[in-house]
């Protein structure tokens, strides 16, 4: 995101940090980064989307009948390190989902997530699929394949984020994200639409889509 725009994002105690000292992105980016200095100074930010066969949220089991509309949620978030400590914790601008469900049970917890559809079909090129995500104002395409490698995860991955909280009350979450496989993407992202969400992916000069990873659990836990 440009600095401006990332500026605009950013709440009481946290900085954000650069593009250039960001040592978690991908190989691919810091390349990049290091091709363009003039991009060093924008800020990171990731949209990660979760496809899940059943979401708990406390003694409740959230799951979708139709099988070929999976639950999705998504999280929209910033490179930040918190103030003080100055340990990595991310600032999530938005979550989105499809589960009306899980939107009330989030909502009544003072936690707010944004609407959100999201559909899967084959590609007219039958080696490709599409994917089809419309979050809020925008409406993301991707069109493409996994490649045929795959990678067996041995470690957990962990995020550490601050949501937004309703009433002004902000969350500190924790991810623990134990996946089984992981696989490079190859393909194509559209984006069309307006709102926050799209003029950031529309104005960042380097985009990169993936990993994909397949399998496994995540627990996401929230505290104050």
């Amino acid at each position: 995101m440009q600095p401006r725009d990332a500026d605009d994002q950013l709440k009481p105690g946290f900085t954000l940090i650069r593009a250039d000292q960001d040592q978690t992105l991908h190989s691919a980016l810091l390349q990049v980064i290091r091709a363009q200095p003039e991009f060093a100074s924008w800020v990171p930010s990731t949209l990660c989307v979760y496809y899940l066969d059943a979401i708990r949220v406390g003694q409740t089991r959230i799951f979708q009948k139709n099988r070929r509309t999976p639950q999705m949620l998504a999280v929209w978030s910033l490179a930040t390190s918190q103030q003080g400590s100055g340990g990595r914790r991310d600032l999530v601008i938005d979550l989105y989902t499809n589960s009306d469900r899980l939107r009330s049970m989030a909502a009544r917890n003072l936690v707010k997530i944004e609407d959100a559809d999201a559909h899967f079909r084959p590609a007219t090129d039958t080696a490709s699929h599409a994917f089809t995500q419309k979050m809020a104002k925008a409406r993301l395409v991707w069109i493409g394949r996994t490649a045929e490698d795959s990678t067996r995860v041995t470690q957990p991955s962990r995020e550490s984020w601050q949501v937004r909280g309703l009433r002004g009350a902000p969350w500190n979450a924790e991810l623990a994200f134990s996946p089984v496989w992981r696989r490079s993407l190859v393909g194509s992202l559209r984006v069309e639409g307006k709102g926050d969400l799209a003029k950031a992916l529309k104005s960042s000069p380097i985009r990169f889509v993936g990993p994909y990873f397949e399998g496994g659990t995540a627990q996401l836990r929230f505290a104050r």
